[in-house]
């Protein structure tokens, strides 16, 4: 049976690990950990970490270098994560580089969900994001970047049904992840096009995707329309959601950990 003694101990050495920028000596932390004690470990202390601090040590890594923690984070605990993702975003970038911040997040949130091969496992992280408004903003940033190919997806779902859609004219990286979204959870589909489309309402108005340099004066203005917010409105979005206290509920009389308020 492994110490659960050793684990807040674990818990203060990663975070300082990583608030010290040092990701890949965390990592190893990580590894030790489930050599010694078993994967289970590493969920545990990694659900012990504060959210800010998983945020940081996730951002590090994305679809093309995972990370053990990427692997066994739990549902809840990256969700959670995901509130801070968007932390050291200045405003002067997502003017400057949309596009990239983007990227950044697609890859981050597309290596966690398919990192794992488990139907449960991915149902469960969808879940647990979209039940946030961050999370729920954050994969509207990722349709944001495909929006005419979300655009052709959501009306072949509406017209034939979710288990009978699949097929689009284009082979955009954003496409399986909302089809995994609008297989396993049905409600996170919803919301996610209502983030990304505020005037939609479903067999009454047709979406409609704007252009990020379309001047003000010329956005389609016909109440039929559903007119499609832009990344960059949706990356300041998702930025103004960052708390600026961990948003867990700390116990009452509990002596603040490492950590805390670092994005304050």
């Amino acid at each position: 049976m492994s110490d659960k003694t050793n684990f807040p101990a674990i818990s203060r050495q990663v975070t300082e690990l990583v608030l010290a920028g040092s990701t890949d000596h965390a990592e190893d932390a990580f590894s030790e950990t489930a050599e010694q004690f078993g994967d289970l470990a590493v969920v545990t202390v990694l659900d012990s970490l504060a959210p800010e601090v998983a945020s940081m040590h996730l951002s590090a890594f994305d679809g093309g270098k995972l990370s053990l923690a990427t692997l066994l984070i739990s549902p809840q605990a990256w969700a959670e994560s995901l509130a801070f993702f968007a932390a050291t975003w200045g405003e002067d970038v997502i003017e400057d580089e949309p596009e990239m911040l983007g990227e950044s997040l697609f890859a981050h949130i597309h290596g966690v969900i398919f990192a794992s091969d488990e139907p449960e496992r991915r149902a469960a992280l969808i879940h647990y994001a979209l039940s946030t408004d961050w999370g729920t903003t954050a994969f509207a940033v990722l349709f944001s970047t495909a929006t005419a190919e979300i655009i052709e997806l959501a009306n072949d779902i509406y017209s034939r049904g979710v288990q009978s859609s699949g097929s689009t004219t284009s082979d955009h990286d954003v496409i399986p992840l909302a089809l995994e979204i609008a297989r396993t959870d049905s409600d996170a589909w919803d919301r996610v096009l209502f983030e990304l489309f505020p005037g939609w309402q479903a067999g009454e108005k047709q979406l409609h995707a704007l252009s990020e340099d379309q001047d003000d004066d010329v956005k389609i203005a016909d109440e039929d329309y559903a007119i499609a917010r832009t990344t960059k409105e949706l990356l300041l979005r998702l930025r103004k959601q960052v708390p600026s206290k961990s948003v867990r509920t700390p116990q009452k009389g509990r002596r603040p950990s490492l950590g805390e308020d670092i994005f304050k």
